[in-house]
């Protein structure tokens, strides 16, 4: 089995300060640095000296390590069943649901503002989309570990399940019912719907939205990255609904 590592100073730096508990193993070319940074917190972690190309054949040939690999937890996913025990005890909520969202840098910087915009569960298909893998967890700063994410069979369900549950789903579209988003007012529990970066959100899940919402930007430029428009969106809802 592969092992979930990250590396960079940084990146491993802000876990050790951060996430502590999650850190199985560390290996670098300065132990006496990273033992002295670990016994600030307490916890006991094995520290192995590696030369940097042994980092570098450890991280990957195309990784940029800077001398310090660790090892983490495998991500654990949110069983959908306790999630929808959730909902009926909310009374505002903002829910973010990805329909096939395939590169991980965007995934990772979409786990990273939707924990900054208040966003509790993220919603994924269990099946074409990429999975929190190490480079998400990198891009995500580490937050993928601070949001639920759950993993469905079937998305068209869950919105299904949302709405039973007094959720409003808007879905991120540019088509001709699409409102402009700084004109909606968005419910007190709010689902909002992103596709993917080529196709955008599929017809089902468009069909099962209760509303279209569209980032107004200027009409010479194509569009916006997925991450990005993301990122504006949760920013809205959350700034209306009071979650920061």
């Amino acid at each position: 089995m592969a092992m979930n590592l990250i590396y960079g100073n940084q990146p491993v730096q802000d876990f050790l300060l951060k996430r502590p508990q999650l850190i199985r193993k560390i290996w670098t070319k300065d132990p006496e640095v990273w033992l002295a940074r670990i016994q600030k917190t307490g916890r006991k972690i094995t520290v192995n000296k590696l030369n940097p190309i042994e980092l570098g054949k450890l991280a990957g040939k195309e990784a940029n390590h800077q001398g310090v690999v660790a090892e983490i937890q495998e991500f654990q996913y949110f069983p959908a069943i306790e999630l929808w025990k959730q909902l009926p005890q909310r009374d505002k909520d903002l829910v973010l649901v990805l329909d096939q969202i395939h590169d991980p840098h965007n995934f990772g910087a979409i786990i990273r503002s939707a924990c900054l915009f208040g966003v509790q569960n993220i919603i994924m298909l269990n099946r074409h989309q990429v999975e929190v893998t190490p480079t998400v967890v990198k891009t995500s700063a580490g937050t993928a570990f601070d949001v639920k994410i759950t993993k469905v069979a079937n998305l068209y369900q869950a919105l299904e399940t949302l709405k039973e549950n007094g959720y409003w789903i808007y879905a991120s579209n540019l088509n001709q019912e699409a409102q402009d988003l700084r004109n909606v007012d968005f419910a007190a529990k709010t689902v909002l719907v992103v596709g993917n970066e080529g196709d955008g959100i599929r017809p089902l899940l468009t069909k099962a939205s209760d509303f279209n919402v569209y980032i107004p930007i200027r009409p010479e430029i194509d569009s916006l990255n997925v991450s990005t428009a993301t990122a504006i969106m949760l920013f809205a809802i959350a700034t209306q609904l009071k979650l920061v």
